[in-house]
């Protein structure tokens, strides 16, 4: 090779890893559609780039095109390194065992967070991870397709796979904007690839890609505002407003173990959010809520709680598996938490817990809590004036339809005081004709928690919590009644440990709930249920004065509120329980739906024994016609295996002129039946008369071939074969 060859070579190599990049960084925008913000499209176009770059500079100096593959491998490790776990590496680049236990940490937590989190979702490290490692999947795969194995036509499979990834996780999910775009920078790789396109002509081509390339995941848009239409992810990630994707997390197939606690007594309902704003969409916190700067070791006393309301003191220890996020669940009324990792504060109003640099994954700690009693005759008793600020919880939307209110007011506008309106309410949807349904919303249109979704709930009486919540406040504000809704969890299963006697309580996702709070001024905000076969009721006591007819009770000392328990037994149409000696599982990690990358880096190997089936599959077809009496199918095959092992072989000669040729580099001890089949050729190619070939003479001959090549050889041939879609321009 002269100087010009070599030249032309080096910029051929250059220019094609140059748009295979470009490629690989036009079909990432894809992931736009997945993902929340576009900060990660950098670290995995560095990955991609070096991985190209150190390939193409490796192929400058070695000829053999696999070994640049197996460096540019090394080098994209070691910027995974770099990125990832450099204070881990020895001179920041060494991996050791420490960086290998951080690689698998970050791979379990992406794959968690995949499992996790609603889409688009948050781009952590974990997933930023995971990218990466995929980045350097598709780069080696598209690297060894068009210059390992020499078919650049194979670099579409790996961008198709990439393409992909978000039909993998939503069928909706796709974009044919950056289809198209990566199929116009799928073209470039064929130009620029191609021995009869000079790469100076297909330059303008790739420039375009290269534009393409670096606008399209700034300027693809996301799927939708998440914090306003519940893209972002639900309670068990992320998200700003945790109602919004409860119906989602409900529905999951299997239940993720949410937090473990211990507490005195019966079980406890766990808020995690308050959600005070009522609008035509969605119930939402109030703006600047869960932004205290208040530190959680002492809260104040709950708003409205008087002094003569009975209260019991009491404690919980919570351990938190799979929840990830800015809320903590916590009893009501918390007065102190202890043991927390990292900034939480509380928010005055609600008394949730919330953090804004922190994560609640895996924290544990301790609450102290207040536990409000209130009589009967207290709830009866509350004044009907509220406190100033108070007027937002009345606040309702203009597009609330009618029927919410006359349904109000049909059922408990008649009652005498406010406590028995809230009862009323909770008796219409817990005693009436309503069934507790996941389903019947998404099916009927319905489903969501704003104020358009209530008409269409009320009608058909079927809905899950959030509707049964959502309504009953709503209808309490139409009555003057304060009221929010409280997102969280229903107590959980209770467990007993057979050798300590310790009394834990399990909640899984199944436990995630929505219900409504109503406020009572000098009792404060008192929890109603009224979601058909979900939790219980909550229980009052009946009086406050001792009865002197009864000497054997004391009626001064009132019945503490009765704290729900999960339902052991769910009736038709409600989310079904777990039973008490199982715990809730993950769903497998290797579902498409958890963990779509974990697919592309398992397929990419499969895919890429596509050439050596298609391969097999011809063989087996002209061996099949040989035994049917054709001829030519035989020398075809002799001319592509030899092909395959790296003879060199020219297109436009004859077959005699081919075996010749083929002799010369085999060896005259190994040509014998390649002789005996050329024979057989000459003879149908020449001869009035049809010569039976047996298929012994060719698959001998192909053994010829095999014998005299090398390991390498043959290994190729079998692995990455040339010739496995179509015929090849061969050397003259």
């Amino acid at each position: 090779m002269n100087s010009i060859e070599r030249h032309d070579h080096r910029v051929r190599v250059w220019s094609l890893a140059g748009v295979m990049a470009l490629a690989v960084g036009v079909a990432a925008g894809s992931l736009g559609a997945v993902l929340t913000e576009g900060a990660w499209w950098f670290p995995f176009m560095t990955v991609v780039m070096v991985t190209f770059a150190t390939a193409a500079a490796v192929r400058r100096t070695r000829r053999r095109a696999i070994v640049g593959s197996a460096v540019a491998v090394a080098a994209a490790a070691l910027v995974l390194v770099l990125m990832f776990a450099a204070d881990t590496a020895i001179a920041g680049i060494v991996p050791t065992g420490e960086t290998f236990a951080r690689f698998a940490q970050l791979a379990s937590d992406g794959d968690e967070s995949i499992a996790n989190q609603r889409f688009p979702a948050d781009a952590d490290t974990g997933i930023v991870f995971l990218i990466c490692l995929g980045a350097v999947a598709v780069a080696i795969a598209m690297d060894a397709a068009a210059f390992v194995i020499r078919k650049p036509a194979l670099t579409g499979i790996p961008l198709l796979i990439l393409l992909l990834v978000p039909s993998l996780i939503r069928s909706e999910l796709h974009d044919a904007f950056v289809f198209a775009m990566t199929s116009l920078a799928y073209v470039a790789i064929l130009l620029v690839a191609s021995p009869r396109v000079s790469v100076r002509a297909a330059w303008p081509l790739v420039s375009v890609a290269l534009v393409i390339s670096l606008t399209v995941p700034v300027l693809l848009p996301s799927v939708e505002p998440a914090a306003e239409l519940g893209s972002r992810p639900g309670l068990i990630s992320t998200g700003v407003n945790p109602i919004i994707n409860l119906s989602s997390d409900l529905r999951r197939n299997a239940p993720l173990l949410a937090l473990r606690y211990t507490a005195e007594g019966a079980g406890e309902y766990l808020r995690v959010a308050v959600l005070d704003e009522f609008d035509d969409d969605t119930w939402r916190p109030s703006e600047g809520d869960n932004e205290s700067s208040d530190a959680v070791d002492s809260f104040p006393e709950p708003a409205g709680l008087a002094p003569e309301v009975p209260r019991t003191e009491k404690t919980m220890q919570i351990e938190i598996e799979r929840i990830r996020g800015k809320f903590l669940p916590v009893p009501y009324a918390s007065s102190g938490i202890s043991g927390l990792e990292g900034d939480w504060n509380w928010e005055p109003e609600g008394l949730t817990v919330s953090t804004v640099n922190s994560n609640s994954k895996n924290q544990k700690y301790e609450v102290s809590y207040i536990t409000p009693a209130p009589s009967i005759e207290q709830l009866e008793a509350a004044p009907t004036t509220l406190p100033e600020g108070f007027e937002k919880y009345l606040a309702l939307p203009v597009t609330l339809p009618t029927i919410v209110g006359v349904t109000a007011k049909e059922v408990a506008g008649s009652e005498p005081t406010r406590f028995d309106q809230a009862l009323a309410l909770q008796s219409f949807f817990k005693d009436g004709d309503f069934e507790y349904s996941e389903n019947a919303p998404l099916t009927d249109d319905y489903d969501g928690s704003g104020a358009g979704v209530l008409g269409e709930f009320l009608s058909a009486k079927s809905g899950y919590c959030v509707h049964f919540a959502s309504a009953m406040a709503a209808m309490a504000r139409t009555l003057d009644i304060p009221a929010r809704v409280v997102v969280g969890f229903t107590p959980g299963q209770k467990k007993v440990d057979e050798e300590t006697d310790e009394i834990k309580f399990v909640i899984s996702t199944d436990n995630l709930h929505a219900w409504p709070e109503l406020y009572f001024p000098t009792i404060g905000w008192i929890r109603f249920e009224p979601t058909v076969s979900v939790g219980t009721e909550p229980r009052f006591a009946q009086s406050i004065t001792d009865d002197p007819s009864t000497p054997d009770v004391d009626e001064s000392q009132p019945e503490p509120v009765a704290t729900p328990t999960s339902t052991p037994t769910a009736t038709s149409g409600a989310r079904p329980e777990l039973p008490l000696d199982e715990e809730p599982t993950t769903p497998l990690s290797g579902s498409v739906a958890a963990s779509p990358f974990w697919l592309l880096l398992l397929a990419l190997p499969i895919l890429l024994l596509i050439p050596a089936l298609v391969r097999l599959v011809r063989r087996g077809l002209r061996l099949s016609a040989v035994s049917r009496g054709a001829i030519a199918p035989a020398w075809r095959e002799v001319c592509d295996t030899a092909t395959d092992l790296g003879f060199d072989l020219s297109a436009t000669a004859t077959p005699r002129q081919q075996s010749e040729n083929l002799s010369g580099q085999m060896g005259a001890s190994t040509t014998n039946s390649l002789a005996t089949l050329l024979a057989s050729v000459e003879v149908a190619a020449f001869s009035p008369r049809t010569t039976p070939l047996r298929r012994t003479a060719v698959t001998a001959s192909l053994a010829s071939l095999r014998a005299s090549s090398s390991w390498r050889a043959r290994l190729r041939a079998r692995w990455a074969p040339r010739t496995a879609f179509g015929p090849v321009e061969r050397k003259r």
